[in-house]
């Protein structure tokens, strides 16, 4: 092959890659389509051909090129990165991860293989490592938003007894040895129409914070609620509680909601079943500026927080974190009644901060800015809750404590801290 030729399939291959990132897949596919033209013995053209029509949905195709590359090279970041899409197409996620790590050794600059490396992850429910893995490949495409090169698939069914004829474990396989492969998957055509709409519905909202939204929701509508029965959008809190020290009651003025739902500590030791006030008492404002400036925090930090853990970690940080907050807020001043949603977002805050200290090494350069920018935020908020008036300070430092304990523990859970390896 001439000099000039080897140029031209260099020129589509970077060309091909650019498109490919900057989400130009068909584009992508023709650029790589074209090398391998020139150059059937490019191992990179044909991987490229397999990436493109993987995020188009050929998965035939990406097949046949997979194996392409395997033919011309087996041994390279090429080639493990081809065994992992294959992986992927046999929703064998724990082995495709094993590969990308072995890519990751060969070529750590691939934001394809981290981007992939992410997606595989999401799949086998380790959400932390996965965002990692997708803010390295951010940071090293420039930012691009890769997951809609991979497709949104449900998470595979093991299958031991009932295998269709021709199917097989993948048991032998070195990669997945002691686990139950996931090839044999029911064609589309074969599925139920409900089956069908769940499987769009996972793909609608995929990467989507729904727990995040879902909780600025409930906080609204429970504001727009009490707001419409005081009449009063703007400041529907009817008065000031007090604790009545002769009959145990708290005395509200007005709004029933708020009766049966602020939290106080001398109300919970008087009777123990109001001890529900510290869940309700999270989803209380006593204001549209209260509300609105603690959704608008939630919605800057949760989003980021709830992929770092996933939905799941998250809600019970926001939860549990948020009544340990009420606990504190109630041992610490007793005689005050509390709301608010303070005290669930500072514990998201604080199992951020969980997040940078303890992955810090694998955030490279980058961990110690955000930790800067953690510390400056929280010290800022601590200033603020201790010189304005009416701000509930132990229900926020309980919920940072709190927060940062559960993200410490969630992480330290995670199968890649138990096995003591790197998370990027």
């Amino acid at each position: 092959m001439d000099q000039q030729t080897t140029s031209e399939v260099q020129t589509l291959l970077e060309q091909g890659n650019a498109f490919l990132l900057g989400g130009q897949v068909t584009e992508a596919a023709t650029a790589f389509s074209r090398a391998v033209e020139l150059d059937r013995s490019a191992a990179r053209a044909h991987l490229g051909v397999a990436e493109a029509n993987l995020a188009l949905g050929a998965f035939d195709i990406a097949s046949i090129a997979c194996r392409h590359v395997l033919e011309l090279s087996p041994e390279s970041a090429d080639g493990a990165l081809a065994r992992a899409i294959l992986f992927v197409l046999d929703r064998r996620y724990d082995a495709a991860v094993f590969e990308l790590e072995r890519v990751e050794t060969l070529d750590p600059g691939r934001a394809y293989a981290h981007a992939l490396r992410g997606y595989c992850l999401r799949q086998i429910g380790r959400n932390g490592d996965a965002s990692l893995a997708e803010a390295k490949a951010a940071r090293l495409s420039g930012s691009q938003d890769l997951k809609k090169l991979f497709p949104p698939v449900e998470p595979a069914t093991p299958t031991v007894e009932g295998v269709p004829a021709g199917a097989t474990t993948g048991a032998q396989d070195p990669a997945t040895a002691g686990r139950i492969s996931y090839e044999y998957q029911r064609p589309w055509s074969q599925r139920s129409p409900a089956e069908r709409q769940v499987a769009r519905a996972r793909a609608a909202v995929y990467g989507v914070p729904v727990v995040t939204y879902t909780l600025i929701g409930l906080n609204v509508l429970v504001y727009l609620v009490v707001a419409v029965l005081a009449n009063n959008l703007f400041s529907p809190l009817p008065g000031e509680y007090s604790y009545n020290t002769h009959t145990g009651d708290l005395v509200s003025i007005g709004n029933p909601v708020y009766s049966f739902g602020v939290q106080q500590g001398y109300l919970i030791l008087h009777n123990p079943l109001q001890v529900y006030r510290l869940f309700t008492a999270m989803f209380l404002h006593e204001s549209i500026l209260h509300v609105g400036l603690n959704m608008l925090s939630l919605y800057f930090v949760g989003i980021l927080t709830e992929r770092i853990f996933g939905g799941r970690r998250y809600l019970a940080i926001y939860l549990v974190g948020g009544v340990l907050a009420g606990v504190v807020q109630a041992i610490a001043t007793p005689a005050i009644p509390s709301l608010g949603a303070s005290g669930a977002i500072f514990a998201i805050f604080g199992a951020f901060g969980a997040f940078l200290f303890m992955r810090r090494r694998a955030l490279g350069p980058v961990a110690n800015s955000l930790i800067g920018q953690w510390l400056f935020w929280l010290i800022l908020n601590l200033v603020f809750g201790f010189s304005a008036p009416n701000i509930g300070v132990a229900d926020h430092i309980g919920g940072l404590v709190s927060g940062f304990i559960l993200g410490a523990i969630f992480i330290s859970a995670s199968p890649r801290s138990r096995r003591g390896g790197s998370v990027v």
